[in-house]
């Protein structure tokens, strides 16, 4: 038995020099997935920092209005009862501000608590000194002291006092005549000495808008980033596949006409061997038919040596030799019939039966009559071979889909072991006894020159089937079904 020559050297590192397609596509889609993620991270923290920077300016800004409205409390506290409604304008104005959702000041002990524009998210009693972010905006909290007055800057007044009589809202019994006089009332509350907290709160909204904008502009960044490095890849994978496909080619072309060399000369060596072994045999013949029977008989072993010789010559020039196609319209059952007349001994001596089966849309087929014909004959010598005695060899010639017929050649033989049918269509593989290997090998050359298909599968009550299936062309004459 025959065994599969193993893969040549070269044919080897051409394998490795032009395959490997798949690692290659990942490599790249990993790399283009990488430098997207890192794109996409650095976008994501540039958007951070953009942000961070932005709410510290936001928390920037109400700390300054809230150390203004701490200024002008220490400031104008010695106005007396008409500092409230002035205190009350300021802080309408500062409600005015397009960011400024409402701003207040609240004494931490007493009752005083000024406040302008919309209401607090919560009671400012409820509210300590610090900085908070929530979905409703910024809240930003000062505390701050008043202290008791001290003598004026500018020294003793007129009167040569020190500034530290009574104040105007605390009265005495000497001047209440002349404080009634002058329509002050004691009552109105005011400022007091002790601790303040001033209560600002900001909208965030604008905020938010340039956030939202910055954060499409870095998206709208690192997708136009991934597409460009996605077409890079891909432009870079055109490049490589195009000098693999050259490199390819030009491989392919120099075994070509390697083998092309090594068949002319293969062919040669065939015809050379073939013309002096038919002088041989004419000449052994000659004198075996000279000789008395039994002297004769010696001679027959050579007498069939020669034979099985030519018949392997001629088996290797039909493989080696590339057919030439003459495509003709083919009656498939005179086909058959003939094939049944030569191989006729071969069917007696094992006791076999050959019948068929022909669709009648595919009883005439298009096809080079003679290649058929070869390939029918190996594929029935092969199954006559392996086929028990007394047994059924059978042709069915099929539709395959709607624009191919399929021609199987069955038997009830042992079949193809699983391990071996990668194989049984390589040259030179057998495992027949005294097989070459070369009958399904040639069917497999034909059937690639004439853009058939070759295949085997196994029958399910057991045996073996070898189909080819051909491109189907409406036939040019009236079809019948078939079967012997």
């Amino acid at each position: 038995m025959c065994t599969p020559d193993p893969i040549p050297a070269d044919q080897k590192a051409t394998r490795m020099f032009l395959g490997g397609r798949g690692p290659v596509w990942g490599l790249a889609a990993f790399a283009v997935f990488g430098g997207w993620t890192l794109l996409a991270a650095w976008q994501w923290g540039e958007y951070s920092r953009e942000k961070q920077i932005w709410m510290s300016n936001w928390e920037g800004q109400g700390q300054a209005i809230l150390s203004a409205i701490v200024g002008g409390i220490r400031g104008h506290r010695r106005m007396g009862q008409f500092f409230l409604g002035q205190m009350e304008g300021m802080l309408e104005e500062i409600a005015s501000l397009p960011e400024v959702q409402a701003v207040g000041i609240v004494a931490l002990e007493g009752s005083l608590e000024l406040t302008a524009g919309k209401p607090f998210p919560r009671p400012l009693s409820q509210v300590s000194s610090g900085i908070s972010w929530s979905e409703m905006g910024l809240l930003v909290c000062r505390q701050f002291s008043l202290e008791l007055e001290t003598p004026g800057p500018m020294g003793r007044g007129p009167r040569r006092g020190e500034g530290r009589g009574p104040r105007w809202w605390q009265g005495s019994s000497g001047s209440s005549g002349e404080q009634a006089e002058e329509g002050v009332d004691s009552r109105v509350p005011t400022i007091q000495p002790g601790e303040y907290l001033a209560v600002l709160w900001l909208s965030r909204e604008a905020l938010d808008v340039q956030c939202r904008r910055s954060l499409h502009t870095r998206a709208g960044i690192v997708a136009l980033g991934g597409l460009l490095l996605g077409a890079s890849a891909v432009a870079a994978l055109a490049v490589w596949e195009r000098e693999r496909i050259r490199a390819s080619r030009r491989v392919l072309e120099v075994q070509l006409r390697h083998q092309e060399s090594l068949a002319a000369a293969a062919t040669g060596l065939a015809h050379e061997t073939r013309n002096p072994l038919n002088i041989i045999r004419m000449r052994v013949q000659s004198l075996a038919e000279s000789l008395p029977e039994a002297q004769g008989q010696v001679l027959t072993p050579i007498l069939e040596e020669c034979d099985r010789l030519t018949t392997r010559i001629n088996q290797f020039l039909a493989f080696a030799r590339p057919p030439e196609q003459h495509v003709d319209t083919v009656d498939c059952e005179v086909l058959l019939e003939e094939l049944r007349t030569v191989l006729e001994p071969d069917l007696q001596e094992k006791q076999l039966s050959l019948s068929w089966e022909i669709s009648p849309a595919h009883r005439l087929i298009q096809a080079d009559r003679e290649l058929l014909r070869q390939v029918l004959f190996n594929l029935l010598s092969n199954a006559i071979a392996f086929s028990p005695p007394r047994e059924e060899v059978k042709v069915c010639i099929l539709p395959e889909g709607r624009k191919a017929w399929k021609i199987e050649v069955l038997d009830r033989g042992p079949g193809v072991p699983e391990a071996h049918r990668e194989h049984v269509f390589r040259p030179y593989f057998s495992t027949r006894p005294g097989g070459v290997g070369l009958g399904l090998a040639i069917v497999a050359r034909i059937c690639e020159v004439c853009g058939w298909k070759a295949g085997y599968r196994s029958r399910a009550e057991g045996g073996a089937c070898f189909y080819i299936i051909g491109p189907y062309e409406p036939p040019k004459g009236e079809n019948s079904t078939s079967r012997r």
